[in-house]
């Protein structure tokens, strides 16, 4: 196997929550690390794994700001690798690879189709339909309205095909509803997922996958999550490592039919009414997460690499251990203050045992703290992207 030593890692997004994880083992593979960041409260500033640090202003919300601070960063020759975190990252590195703009730099991210495809959640679903992989009912591109709303019952779940986490999200509960809300713009029906609303989740899970380049899975890691918050549906607070083999078959099953190469997250919801679980959506960023698959044993930003640098991926052959947890305790502690039953649900909360946090470290202890402060100034204005 080769080793990193030394390899130059341009990191980008230093204000997510994976970078923890993601700086650690890069850390621990003696990489050399730079970070692209927003502010220096960003955890890949206060960080102390990285040696150098790039702070831009405006790189979230401006995409023409961030692609020029990447082209800069990348016209140095300083760099060997470049991983990005989040859907706008990873949209201008494919931009830039197919300009032929980045030279021998190694992009870790999926394919760009199969990346597109799974940012559009209603490819997704056509996918998942077209090749009998559970998921909700959903409204076909090439089907009216009135033929969609012949075959399924209300409520309907209504989200942007584009997007993360809960944001945009409408419970709608009649037609009328329905008609009201493409009538003022709230949803327009061919930017919006339209698709059952299922009532009775028994729970949820996400599965995180590694594929190889001819499409095979390399580890499967599949996590339930216990608590989210907001409490009425939000981004996973609590979760454990579980044993699902139904829901790991059909996410290696979705992605192999994607041609989807890399790192990936499939979300599942088990339908109360039949069992079974149905995809939700796939998350084709290095989502945070990957510090359960860390947790794990997986090793997967060394696997990352090794496919970037064209290596033969080994599967792991040993079973992934249960019962490991994994905390946001950021938002978790705001689940323990607004939550009723704050003391009587399962597991408990005051449960630490074989469990981590996705961004503190006793190692590195310092972004944890930042990222509190930079979160308490955000607050309102992320809960609003939230609200149903």
């Amino acid at each position: 196997m080769m080793e990193f030593k030394g390899v130059r890692v341009l990191v980008l997004d230093g204000y997510g929550r994976q970078i923890p994880s993601i700086l650690h083992q890069l850390h621990q593979l003696k990489c050399v690390i730079t970070t692209i960041n927003e502010s220096k409260l960003d955890v890949g500033y206060t960080s102390r794994y990285p040696k150098h640090r790039i702070v831009q202003k405006g790189i979230r919300e401006d995409k023409t700001v961030y692609r020029n601070v990447i082209e800069q960063a990348i016209s140095t020759g300083n760099y060997d690798v470049v991983f990005p975190m989040l859907e706008k990252s990873t949209d201008i590195l494919h931009q830039l690879l197919r300009e032929g703009k980045l030279g021998g730099i190694k992009v870790i991210a999926a394919p760009a189709e199969a990346f597109q495809k799974a940012y559009d959640k209603q490819e997704t679903m056509r996918i998942c339909t077209e090749n009998h992989i559970p998921c909700p009912a959903t409204k076909m591109d090439y089907e009216t309205l009135d033929e969609y709303l012949a075959r399924v019952n209300f409520p309907l779940a209504c989200k942007p095909r584009k997007g993360s986490g809960s944001a945009g999200f409408k419970k709608v509960s009649s037609r009328e509803e329905l008609e009201e809300y493409i009538q003022n713009g709230t949803i327009k029906v061919e930017e919006y997922v339209i698709q059952e609303y299922i009532e009775d989740i028994q729970y949820m899970v996400n599965c995180y996958v590694m594929m190889d380049d001819e499409h095979k899975p390399i580890f499967k890691v599949v996590v339930k999550t216990y608590r989210w918050y907001p409490i009425n549906g939000g981004p996973g607070c609590f979760a454990r490592t579980v044993d699902e083999s139904e829901a790991a078959e059909s996410a290696a099953r979705l992605l192999a039919k994607m041609n989807w190469s890399g790192m990936a997250q499939v979300s599942f919801m088990f339908d109360g009414k039949d069992g079974i679980p149905k995809v939700g959506e796939i998350n084709g960023r290095i989502s945070a997460g990957i510090k359960m698959c860390e947790f794990a044993g997986c090793t997967p930003v060394q696997y990352m690499l090794q496919r970037a640098y064209g290596e033969k991926l080994e599967p792991i052959a040993k079973p992934i251990p249960t019962g490991l947890g994994l905390r946001y305790f950021h938002t978790d502690i705001m689940w323990f203050l607004k939550h009723p039953k704050r003391f009587s649900a399962k597991p408990s909360w005051f449960d630490f045992r074989k469990s981590r946090d996705y961004i503190f470290s006793w190692g590195d202890p310092i972004p944890f703290f930042s990222y509190a402060i930079e979160h308490v100034l955000t607050y309102k204005k992320d809960m609003k992207k939230r609200e149903h």
